[in-house]
């Protein structure tokens, strides 16, 4: 209920006399009203944002579509349309690298990911091993303190069973408090062992910790690996510039392509769909990826301690037999294969 409706309230009262129910009534309305007022200013607002968002998907529409009248305008002419087959076959050779590097990126993380949780999991068992041995041998010390005492107050009880007659009143009062003594240590010392009992089994029931996600050392191992994958890939790829051709294609229209002539574009469009099957069969040389990735990680520096992803200058591969000439490109800072989908940070 509102402010001005208790005060009218609250007159009333003053007054001697309560709201009547058609006052009532009326302050209901009232109240309903409001709320429907503010149900109304939503949904209108609601009804703008989406006339907002209808207009934006007409444009992205129109837009889509003067683009597929001049790409069917512009391959309708005889002269353009071997060079835009040629420039589409590249862009599918690029979209193929691009996913055999996420696939390889994937399935290193995912392989990382289980050796790191292995070596989770043995690294607690091992802990807990040693402190369940460690509670048991206390565990066996105080056995067999307990037995001990047991066995001594046995001899205790029949020595003093044995001590007859008025002359060994006191030996046997002495005796007496000896075996009271001795029975606080011997229930002292079996509280100990069922409380030493109960902490092996809270330690050997303990749960194994969640695992939080790849450290930061297997994030950058996966990360090098990548990189050296990427490299092998564009290495496969450079015999007649097929990667930078690959590369090109993503960088500029259709319309600006240009391969040359049609039976240079027929060329091209034949060492491409090879070049597609030739990755999509290639199998993984993991031992040429391992000499990349060892080159790699002696050179790569991070921006801070947290960082996975190498700076892409500590990358780059240098000749130095020819006045530290780079012999091949920097997939990381050239972005090839669009390796940064592929990295796992």
């Amino acid at each position: 209920m509102r402010l001005p409706e208790n005060l009218r309230r609250l007159a009333y009262r003053l007054a001697g006399r309560e709201p009547s129910i058609e006052d009532e009534r009326l302050f209901a309305l009232f109240r309903n009203r409001v709320e429907l007022k503010k149900e109304l200013t939503a949904l209108d607002d609601d009804r703008h944002r989406l006339l907002d968002r209808l207009k934006l998907q007409e444009g992205a529409t129109m837009r889509v579509e003067e683009q597929m009248a001049a790409l069917e305008q512009y391959l309708g002419r005889p002269d353009e349309g071997y060079k835009s087959l040629a420039y589409y076959q590249l862009k599918a050779l690029w979209r193929v690298g691009s996913k055999r590097l996420e696939q390889f990126g994937a399935e290193l993380a995912r392989q990382q990911k289980d050796r790191e949780r292995k070596s989770q999991l043995a690294d607690f068992d091992r802990a807990r091993r040693e402190r369940v041995a460690r509670v048991e041998r206390e565990l066996v010390e105080d056995r067999v303190l307990g037995e001990q005492l047991q066995a001594e107050q046995k001899l205790a009880r029949q020595r003093l069973a044995s001590l007859k007659g008025f002359w060994n009143y006191f030996r046997r009062r002495a005796l007496f408090d000896a075996i009271q003594t001795r029975e606080l240590r011997i229930a002292a010392a079996t509280d100990q062992i069922e409380s030493l009992t109960a902490q092996i089994q809270s330690i050997e029931s303990e749960p194994p910790p969640l695992f939080e996600g790849l450290s930061v050392d297997g994030r950058r191992a996966v990360n090098i690996a990548v990189i050296g994958y990427a490299e092998l890939l564009y290495d496969r790829l450079a015999p007649g510039g097929l990667a930078d051709l690959a590369r090109q294609s993503t960088l500029k229209r259709v319309f600006d392509a240009n391969y040359g002539t049609p039976q240079e574009c027929q060329g091209l469009m034949h060492k491409a769909s090879q070049a597609v099957a030739d990755i999509e069969r290639m199998s993984d040389d993991l031992a040429e990826i391992k000499t990349r990735a060892d080159r790699l990680r002696r050179s790569a520096v991070y921006r801070n301690p947290d960082e996975t992803v190498p700076n892409a200058d500590s990358i780059a591969e240098q000749d130095v037999r020819a006045d530290a000439r780079r012999i091949g490109p920097n997939v990381l800072l050239d972005e090839y294969w669009e390796i940064y989908r592929a990295l796992v940070r």
